[in-house]
């Protein structure tokens, strides 16, 4: 009883740590850049219209941007030490030499009533999202229609815009066995989430030429000019999605393990500050395990369904929307070096269906000219990277675990390295 109020007090303090040290939700930060309303241009005789173009053209990357926060990678909650009971001795003893996988799950159960506690922390800085470099996303704005005079209409906004964003997980896990069979896990992530985003804006006087009298911003001594820079930050911090897990070993013998598993996702976390998912996610999976002397192979797939959220919706207006549906898939070996070293490989997939996607395309202006900026499409996201690590037993069962995940291919929403550091103890 004593370890589960463990598990409910660090749950508390995790919902009463939640903070947001700006007055706008991340979310918002990029539609909200030029103003609420937009870009305001300072002309008293001739009112803005760029403002529809440039909110509707960040809209969509702010939905791909979150959609696809609910993707990260997380370790597993599966304990390193398995144990099983052997009818022969009258004891439990451990069932595998090797410590287990660190992002992917084996089919072995942790044993009755035995239980583990661990801790990780992992930080993801991402760079790229589909190819389209976060330092260098270009887009084209064009003028609003409603004006007669056909000139004016010719007249365009480029941006270079740079995002910075920055997600730390520090993960409490929980696991316990029911059965000899049967195990249940509990994954509480405490998130802090940093969303940066500068822009340079410069009006193309396609149709004005030299005339600095419509279209203009004004610089800090009062003068017109056809550039401007912007920026907003914020950051946010409290409790993620919690995640239940429950795993039932269906076949075993003595090379070869196959569980079933559910993981049921809370929307826990605040979604308009990328903390979490903002809907309910339920994915069962199936896990399968071999053991050969110190080598432990495995196979994962999963496959999730998720609910509504304001992330694939507005999160201005509220309006939900269905979050897209994902399978998971991984395949992987541990190897047990020696009595307290084991080392980890993983090939990790994940298949996003019908997410909201950008390209790197070209604007041409009404001169001919030819700028840079993205494309919006909708398409389904095929994502892999590799993991390595592994575990050490300095004690007991206390286990320290250091991975590293790399991407394989540039699609998705991508880091060059993500690092993961932990430690865990099974009692």
């Amino acid at each position: 009883m004593k370890r589960i109020a463990v598990l409910v007090a660090l749950f508390g303090a995790a919902l009463s740590a939640q903070t947001n040290v700006s007055n706008t939700k991340l979310s918002l930060l990029i539609p909200d850049l030029f103003g609420p309303n937009g870009l305001t241009l300072p002309n008293p005789s001739h009112q803005a219209h760029f403002s529809a173009a440039f909110q509707s053209n960040f809209a969509p990357f702010n939905s791909a941007l979150a959609s696809q926060l609910n993707s990260l990678p997380i370790p597993s909650p599966a304990s390193g030490f398995t144990y099983s009971f052997d009818p022969t001795l009258g004891v439990y003893t451990r069932s595998t030499s090797s410590f287990g996988p660190i992002l992917s799950e084996r089919a072995e159960t942790i044993g009755k009533d035995k239980m583990f506690f661990g801790f990780a922390f992992q930080h993801f800085g991402f760079n790229s999202l589909d190819g389209v470099d976060l330092n260098r996303v270009q887009s084209v704005f064009q003028h609003d229609q409603t004006t007669p005079d056909p000139n004016i209409k010719k007249d365009v906004i480029t941006t270079q815009n740079r995002i910075n964003l920055q997600i730390n997980q520090s993960i409490s896990f929980f696991t316990y066995g029911l059965t000899d069979r049967l195990d249940v896990s509990v994954a509480i992530p405490v998130v802090s989430a940093s969303l940066s985003i500068a822009s340079d804006a410069t009006i193309q006087r396609i149709g004005t030429g030299s005339d600095d009298t419509i279209h203009y911003f004004v610089d800090a001594n009062g003068n017109r000019t056809n550039i401007a820079a912007f920026a907003n930050s914020g950051h946010a911090q409290g409790l993620g999605d919690v995640l239940v897990r429950a795993k039932g070993t269906i076949f075993r013998s003595d090379n070869l393990s196959l569980a079933l598993g559910l993981d049921l996702r809370m929307p826990t976390g605040d979604a308009a500050d990328f903390l979490g998912s903002g809907a309910y996610g339920v994915k069962p999976f199936i896990a399968a395990s071999m053991r050969n002397r110190r080598v432990a192979p495995h196979v994962n797939f999963g496959y999730q369904w998720n609910g509504d959220s304001i992330l694939a919706g507005d999160v201005r207006t509220g309006l939900k929307a269905r979050l897209p549906r994902q399978l998971s898939y991984s395949v992987g070996v541990d190897a047990g070096i020696n009595k307290k070293f084991s080392l980890a490989f993983d090939l990790l997939g994940q298949q996003i269906f019908s997410a909201e996607r950008l390209r790197n395309s070209t604007f041409t202006a009404a001169n001919g000219q030819n700028f840079g900026q993205i494309a919006f499409y909708t398409g389904n996201v095929n994502a892999n990277s590799a993991a390595a690590g592994f575990k050490l037993n300095p004690i007991s069962t206390l286990l320290v675990s250091f991975n590293l995940i790399l991407p394989i291919n540039d699609v998705g929403l991508q880091a060059r390295v993500i690092p993961l550091v932990g430690v865990s103890y099974t009692f």
